[in-house]
Formats: C-alpha cells, sequence, structure tokens
C-alpha cells in the first residue's frame, strides 16, 4: 500500500490542485515494480545528438519500440463497459488502443462500430500511480523509452481532441511543483550533511533553475497523438538525459542538449533558428489556474492564427499559380466578411473541439505551443547503386519535439540520419508554420517567436 497524499485533497474552487508530495518516489516505486512484472514494457534507446541550426537535437533509435503491439483502427465509440485485461508478463499484452477512437452517439458512422479498449478507464492497480482528486488519476505509460514516463488522464471520459480545461493545467503544475520541490529538499539536505558534489556555483544555480519534469500533451490528427482519452504525458528531464553521457558539454565539439521549450523565452534567438514557428509564454509559481488556462488560451489563439494565415497564403499563391484570379469584388467582399464572423467565434472559443492539431509542452517556468500541419515526413537517401533518392522510412513527432528529441524505430532510419543529419532539419521543417513564413500575425498581437 502506498502513501499518496492527494487523497486527501477537498476539491475546492479556490485551492490549487496538489500532487502529494512524495510524488517521485511513487512513479519510482509503481514503474520498476509493473517493469517487473511486465505490465510496462520498457524499450531501451541508443541516442546521439544531432545539430539543427545550431540547436542541439536528441536523435533516440529504439528497434525493439518497432515490435510494439498495434492493434487495427477501428471507427467507433469508447464502450466503457469493455472490462481492462488482466495483467500479463507477455511483451504482447493487449494491443495499444487505436487513435481513431470516437464517434458521437448521434452521428451515424461511416463503418461499422467497433468496441476500443480505454486503459484510462478505471486503469489497473499495477498501471495506477496514485489519484489526483477531483478530476484526475496518475498512471505509468505502458510503453516507455524513457525510464518513469508517466500520464496525468482524466477519470471521466473526455476527448483529446478538445481545449484543455483549467483543472487539466492545475493538475500538470501540481506534479511539476511536486519534482521541484523533492529536487530542493533532497538538494538541501546534501549541502546540511556537509556533502561535495563538486558543482560550481554557476552550476548550481543551472541545476536548480532546470526543469525537473516536462510535461507534454498532443491534440490532432498531426499532432503524434495515439488515445482519444484525454491524458497528458510527464517525462522526468533526468531521465531524458540517460545515455547522454561524452555527448556535448564543454570538453565536446557539440553543445549540450538542454529542454528545448525552456530557452524559448530567454533565449528568443533560439527559437528564430528553429525550422517551425513557436509561441511560448513565461509561467510564475504565484499565477492562479485561471491566469495560467488564459496563457495557453492566448498561446492556442496565437498558434491557430498563425495556421488560418498561413494556409490562407498558400491558397492564393495556389491560385495565382494556376491563374484563377477571377474572383469578383463581390465574392471577395463575401469571402472575407465570412473570415471575420469566423475570427469573432475563434477568439471568444475558450472549450469544445480544437480546430488546428497542436502540440503543449509546460515547465515549472514556460509553456510553450506549436501548431502542427504534419505528423512526419518520409525519411529519404540516396540509393549506392542507382543514386536516386530513396525512402528508408519516416520520422513521426509528438510533443517531445518541444523537448528538442526525436525517436526513429529502424536501422534503415537510424543509420540514414545520422549519415545526414541536415536532413532532421528539413525533416522538423515541414511538421509546421515554416518559421521564415512572413506575416502570419496580424498587427497589433504579440509577434511570434
Amino acid at each position: 500500500m502506498y502513501l499518496c497524499m492527494a487523497d486527501t485533497y477537498t476539491d475546492t474552487n479556490m485551492s490549487p490542485i496538489k500532487a502529494p508530495p512524495n510524488l517521485p518516489e511513487l512513479v519510482r516505486t509503481a514503474f520498476n515494480k509493473a517493469r517487473a512484472s511486465g505490465d510496462v514494457n520498457f524499450y531501451p534507446t541508443q541516442v546521439t545528438l544531432m545539430d539543427v541550426n545550431s540547436i542541439p537535437f536528441q536523435l533516440r533509435f529504439s528497434p525493439s519500440l518497432a515490435n510494439k503491439p498495434k492493434a487495427p483502427k477501428p471507427v467507433g465509440q469508447i464502450d466503457h463497459r469493455v472490462p481492462s485485461p488482466p495483467s500479463t508478463t507477455s511483451i504482447g499484452s493487449p494491443p495499444a488502443p487505436s487513435e481513431n477512437g470516437g464517434l458521437p452517439d448521434d452521428e451515424p458512422p461511416k463503418k461499422k462500430k467497433q468496441l476500443v479498449f480505454d486503459p484510462f478507464d478505471n486503469p489497473s492497480p499495477a498501471m495506477l500511480v496514485c489519484p489526483l482528486p477531483p478530476h484526475h488519476n496518475l498512471v505509468l505509460n505502458k510503453f516507455a523509452i524513457v525510464p518513469e514516463h508517466f500520464m496525468l488522464c482524466t477519470r471521466e471520459y473526455k476527448e483529446q481532441t478538445h481545449l484543455l480545461e483549467r483543472e487539466d493545467l492545475e493538475a500538470v503544475r501540481g506534479c511539476i511543483e511536486a519534482y521541484h520541490h523533492h529536487y530542493r529538499s533532497l538538494k538541501n539536505s546534501e549541502k546540511e550533511e556537509g556533502g561535495e558534489n563538486g558543482t560550481t556555483g554557476g552550476e548550481e544555480e543551472r541545476e536548480e533553475n532546470e526543469p525537473k519534469l516536462f510535461a507534454f500533451f498532443n491534440c490532432g490528427e498531426q499532432s503524434g497523438a495515439s488515445q482519444p482519452h484525454r491524458h497528458l504525458q510527464l517525462l522526468v528531464v533526468e531521465k531524458m538525459r540517460e545515455g547522454l553521457e561524452g555527448e556535448g558539454g564543454e570538453k565536446g565539439k557539440k553543445k549540450k542538449w538542454e529542454v528545448l521549450a525552456q530557452t524559448l523565452v530567454d533565449q528568443q534567438e533560439t527559437a528564430k533558428k528553429l525550422p517551425f514557428k513557436t509561441f511560448a509564454e513565461r509561467l510564475t509559481p504565484d499565477m492562479s489556474g485561471e491566469e495560467v488556462h488564459r496563457v495557453y488560451l492566448g498561446l492556442y489563439r496565437r498558434a491557430r492564427e498563425a495556421v488560418r494565415l498561413y494556409c490562407q497564403g498558400q491558397s492564393t499563391r495556389t491560385q495565382l499559380q494556376q491563374g484563377l484570379t477571377t474572383t469578383t469584388t463581390e465574392e471577395t467582399a463575401a469571402e472575407e466578411e465570412k473570415e471575420k464572423e469566423k475570427e469573432k467565434v475563434d477568439e471568444t472559443q475558450t472549450g469544445g473541439e480544437a480546430t488546428i492539431s497542436y502540440n503543449l509542452a509546460m515547465t515549472r517556468d514556460v509553456m510553450v505551443i506549436v501548431p502542427r500541419l504534419a505528423e512526419g515526413s518520409a525519411i529519404t537517401e540516396k540509393d549506392p547503386n542507382t543514386g536516386e533518392e530513396v525512402v528508408v522510412g519516416k520520422l513521426a513527432l509528438n510533443g517531445t519535439v518541444l523537448a528538442g528529441t526525436a525517436l526513429v524505430k529502424s536501422q534503415r532510419e537510424w543509420d540514414a540520419l545520422r549519415r545526414n543529419p541536415e536532413r532532421v532539419g528539413e525533416l522538423l521543417g515541414v511538421i509546421g508554420v515554416p518559421n521564415d513564413c512572413k506575416g502570419v500575425e496580424k498587427e497589433g498581437r504579440k509577434g511570434v517567436l
């Protein structure tokens, strides 16, 4: 039986949602136990640092992840009457649910409905880290490439494609604060005991300010989302560094890896070097849940506007190239009026279905959103025999792109990108609004980073 202080939480409208102070220990214990029993499948990786416009990007390779159980993609409504399957020690235990869940009851399906297993509905004891009242559970990621990867999911079924609510963000911040204070307490204990860790004052300050937990959210078809039940994912930054020993640093030729999102407010030059546009704001510990939610909605609207204007520009460019310039003044005015009405609706949206795909990232200090236009792109290289470009795989990206990480699953993909590291930047350039795209925000609005 574990101690979970959050079980005593009393729901009020004003009190922030607090995670248990011993959350790092709870996660570590649950992960080690579930891994030993086979309830969690852990996939070791190889890692190297790639240079993307002078930004260090992790490229990880997990050959065994290619054998991760896959399920067909049923079109149907999640049925919460489907019981959770029993725990098993087999790596083939039960297949991951599809990312195409949920047609509404009143909408006729295009295909025959199939039941979709929901792993976040009444999670098994082996996967549950602890409840986080009043609205969430903390559960382990069944298919982990980073140790102690866990998720915050809603107790009641809510759509992954809908806008996040204040309580979702408060719960994530509660987890982030728990990790921050836990590590600070450990550091203070070391100092009181007179332990020397060999770090300088500057290094200690950097370690203090470095995020301890990286949270991300995948929303929409192009975001890398794989579950229809709303969940945010959390990664321990210390565990994300595993395998990077000898990669970068003062004595290395490469820059040292750091969480990308953390740099996008203070180091705006970094944001300008990225192949895709990002939108970022600073967070402070004294912000209320409502304030954080307003920051999120503001970033979402800026991202959505960037997508709208980019797509509008692409459409106009296509029409000019095809000579389709016969639109009348009346038709143009009608289109402009329609756009204005749509903008009014968009500006007031605070919930419901998101109208773009995007990834969100959060640390203790920063919130970042990247609008997505594609999940990824094909990895190609020249055939040594014919000299022609051939497809060797695909680089698909989710919210961990805002941590500065990417993952491949085959030896051919791994070899191709290491031989041609500049391809990583090219592939990143197709997933969002290009960073060299001008005029994606209206005058008077905050400029993009």
